[in-house]
Parts: structure tokens; C-alpha cells; sequence
């Protein structure tokens, strides 16, 4: 069996074991849904930060989407894959909290403290040292981490999601596709501004 054939196998296993999971949850197994949930509570996790910037907000909405998959696991007959099922779920959700924390300016007061935290931190000093990471070189990683988050803030939702699930999640096109209910070519073009958009907003930041 080649290495393209073991990864299909593993995948088609994993695919059947989500689904005997599924159906037991379907006969009201919550120790089967538990077992979902361990599956996909980081990338779910992940994700739900990535759209919102916020860890307190973030655990909120993940354990939200979970809530929302359990109530709704008997529609889930199988058509697609559990996680595509998981993420139109999350989608949803997250745009719903995104228009929440909106209208009480949630995403405004955080770019006052991103501001705040650039005018009042100091300059790294100059040169790296090519041993283990110094105090000095891990706030310059963070810092970066950190702009990037504050550009994902930044641009609009619908290209935030897409460039989440493709850029940093590593989904195919094709799974985008599913979940986003777009055609391969209009997603390729909604990434393409997607990465326009941030490329943009860390060019300034980095200036």
C-alpha cells in the first residue's frame, strides 16, 4: 500500500469512526458527542479566536457552536463530512457574535487598546543572538502575533473566515467550498482579496 493509499485508508477510517460517533450521538449518546468534541474543540477553538480576537470570547463561542451541533445532530445524515457539517455551524455563529460585539463596539475597544499597547511599549534592542530566544526576541514574536491578529480584526468577516479556514487552517478549496456553499473559483477570488486586504493592513503595521 503506497503512502497516497495509507493516507486515503486513514482518512476513510476516520470518516467511518465520526460517523458510528454520529449515529450514536443521534440515538442520544452524549459520551459519543463528547468524543466528537475532542476531535475538533481546537481547530473549532482556533477558529473561533482567529474570528473574534479574543480568548474569553473565543472559549464563549466554541462552547456555543457545540451547544448548537448537539441540539442539531439528528439533521446531520451524512452527506458531507462531520467537520464540514461542524464548520457552517461555526460560521454562522461566529457571524451572529461578530454583529453582537458590533453594536456595543466590542471590536473598537480593541483597537484602542492595540494602539495603546504600540505607543507605550519600548524599542527592542538591536541584534539577535543565533542561541535560545531571548525575553527580547519572544516579545518581537508576539508583537508580530499580535499585529497579525489586530489585522484579522481589522478586515472585513467574510474575508476574515476565508482566510482562517484556508491560510492558518489549512483547508483544500474544495472543503471550502462545501462550507462556505461557493464555487472553487469564487472562493480562489475571495481569498485572493482576502490576502490583498491583510498583506495591506501589516505593511502598514510593519512600516
Amino acid at each position: 500500500m503506497g503512502t497516497e493509499s495509507l493516507a486515503e485508508h486513514s482518512s476513510s477510517a476516520k470518516r467511518q469512526e465520526e460517523q458510528l460517533l454520529v449515529d450514536r450521538c443521534r440515538r442520544g449518546d452524549k459520551e459519543s458527542f463528547a468524543q466528537l468534541m475532542r476531535l475538533h474543540e481546537k481547530q473549532i477553538y482556533n477558529f473561533t479566536y482567529r474570528m473574534l480576537g479574543s480568548e474569553g470570547e473565543a472559549e464563549d463561542l466554541t462552547q456555543d457552536i457545540f451547544i448548537a451541533a448537539f441540539r442539531g445532530i439528528r439533521s446531520f445524515r451524512g452527506e458531507a463530512k462531520f467537520s464540514t457539517w461542524l464548520y457552517r455551524i461555526a460560521l454562522n455563529q461566529a457571524r451572529n457574535r461578530i454583529k453582537y460585539l458590533s453594536r456595543r463596539n466590542f471590536f473598537a475597544r480593541q483597537r484602542k487598546r492595540a494602539d495603546y499597547r504600540v505607543n507605550t511599549v519600548s524599542e527592542s534592542p538591536e541584534g539577535l543572538p543565533d542561541s535560545a530566544p531571548t525575553p527580547e526576541q519572544w516579545t518581537m514574536t508576539k508583537d508580530l502575533a499580535t499585529q497579525v491578529q489586530e489585522c484579522l480584526n481589522h478586515i472585513p468577516p467574510q474575508a476574515r473566515q476565508i482566510l482562517v479556514l484556508r491560510d492558518i487552517q489549512g483547508f483544500s478549496y474544495d472543503e471550502l467550498s462545501a462550507m462556505l456553499s461557493l464555487k472553487p473559483g469564487t472562493v480562489k477570488s475571495r481569498l485572493h482579496r482576502a490576502r490583498a486586504a491583510m498583506r495591506e493592513c501589516l505593511i502598514e503595521k510593519l512600516k
